[in-house]
């Protein structure tokens, strides 16, 4: 009987130590993933998110609202408003990501005119009109900056910049590679023109992004905005308009003026009259080996590299341009056009000018209106209401537009050529991210000597699929 109850009491002894050791062991466990996770910063006792659970589970929250991953103390991650964003702890670091990828197909069908003057113009073509990353930081609310890659066109330089913010008047200045402010046209996203191409003068003749420094008040209050800059013409004259991005050696400089006003905004833009103005200046070097100024455009499509309208190479050391434009918005209706006029100070050619202009009428046959941004005075993306779901029968945004755009590169010594578009447009805008578009142009062009074209034409019909996020 005494064995048995001392095996007994051996066998209990065993269990109560087995069990001794399984919680000493959980014990040792949960002590050390502490003191791990302490010495690693995520659940320090001093942490401002962990002396007070209440505040602990504040943060918690508003992170699982806004979306975000990550451990709360250290950078967090989460989609919001159509970005890829990434915070410090404290969110004194930002950054915010964004792409568009922009694909083009269509065909193009040429008279035999033209087809003589640019063997390669007829044919069906798909590519890559856009696939690009921008990158924008915030550096505790002190400095900010952008950093833009397109690697469908390499070659060309995006927006790189970067300005102060602490000074009310500095953070309005920005320096880096960057848009000079000309052109309502240019100045607007291509993610967000209504036709898959700007018009045929804004090509030719803008200048393009460029190194330097840009002044924009930025002031949404205001009737009356403006934006100014200097700039080294770091894109060659030989590539103003189409491919003014691609940098090379400062060959010259420009000086740049915009402004614009608003006469009439009301309902939240969906009444509203902008006019505007703009100058540019542009010295050359004339000690620079290639000084000459070279205007072109393509038509209106990038299905082609061939320019049915060219200037070829003007020697000069100067060219003046000017641009006005006027915009409408009524409702689903709006209306948009601008004249351009540029004067060369040339060593030869007579000091040509040339010109040129567009207009264009849109509708929204789902009710929506363009979107204007007050400060930097351009029209923005259409979010439809409501977006894209079948299922309900909802449709998202249908636009329809028609277009009309001239440019004349004839004058004295040179016969660059003349081309008249008429281009119809049908946009339909899933959501904010998604929209398809329809392009048909009807190209004419006459009176360029080389190659020579008496009176050619061409049929283009285009289509794009658009993703931006």
């Amino acid at each position: 009987m005494r064995n048995q109850k001392c095996k007994e009491s051996a066998t209990d002894t065993r269990r109560f130590v087995r069990t001794q050791s399984k919680f000493s062991i959980l014990v040792i466990v949960f002590a050390s993933c502490f003191l791990i996770l302490s010495a690693d910063g995520r659940v320090l006792a001093d942490s401002p998110q962990t002396k007070n659970m209440d505040s602990y589970y504040k943060a918690l929250s508003e992170r699982v609202e806004k979306g975000v991953k990550g451990p709360i103390s250290g950078w967090h991650y989460y989609w919001k408003d159509g970005y890829f964003s990434i915070d410090s702890r404290k969110e004194n670091i930002k950054f915010r990501i964004n792409g568009q990828i922009i694909v083009d197909g269509g065909d193009i069908d040429a008279d035999d005119e033209l087809q003589n003057a640019f063997p390669d113009l007829d044919g069906s073509i798909i590519h890559f009109r856009k696939l690009d990353v921008s990158i924008y930081g915030n550096f505790y609310d002190t400095v900010d900056f952008k950093v833009g890659f397109d690697f469908a066109n390499v070659r060309d330089i995006q927006d790189i910049w970067i300005r102060y913010l602490k000074n009310p008047f500095l953070k309005k200045i920005k320096i880096g590679n960057m848009k000079e402010p000309f052109s309502m046209e240019y100045l607007t996203s291509i993610s967000r023109v209504t036709f898959m191409e700007r018009a045929l003068p804004d090509a030719a003749f803008s200048s393009g992004r460029n190194i330097g420094i840009r002044y924009d008040s930025l002031n949404p209050d205001r009737r009356i905005n403006l934006g100014v800059g200097f700039f080294f013409n770091t894109g060659s004259f030989s590539t103003v308009g189409e491919g003014a991005n691609q940098i090379s050696e400062a060959n010259g400089f420009d000086v740049t003026t915009r402004v614009f006003g608003l006469p009439v905004y009301g309902e939240d833009g969906r009444t509203l009259l902008h006019l505007g103005l703009g100058y540019s200046y542009g010295s050359r070097n004339e000690d620079d080996l290639d000084f000459s100024m070279q205007f072109r455009t393509r038509p209106e499509s990038r299905l082609t590299d061939d320019r049915l309208v060219d200037t070829g190479s003007i020697y000069g050391n100067r060219r003046d341009t000017v641009n006005a434009e006027l915009a409408m918005v009524f409702g689903p209706w709006s209306f948009q056009g601008q004249g351009y006029y540029i004067s060369l100070d040339a060593d030869a050619a007579d000091d040509p000018d040339f010109w040129g202009y567009y207009a264009f009428l849109s509708y929204f046959i789902t009710g929506e209106h363009r979107n204007y941004n007050r400060s930097i005075g351009v029209f923005t993306g259409v979010e439809p209401q409501p977006s894209f779901h079948p299922m309900k029968g909802e449709w998202g945004a249908w636009e329809l537009a028609l277009r009309h755009s001239y440019v004349d590169l004839n004058d004295g010594e040179i016969y660059g050529g003349k081309e008249s578009n008429f281009t119809a447009g049908l946009n339909w805008i899933h959501n904010r991210n998604v929209r398809l578009m329809f392009n048909y142009i009807h190209a004419y062009v006459k009176d360029r000597a080389s190659p020579p074209v008496d009176n050619g034409r061409a049929h283009i019909f285009q289509a794009r699929f658009q993703f931006i996020w």
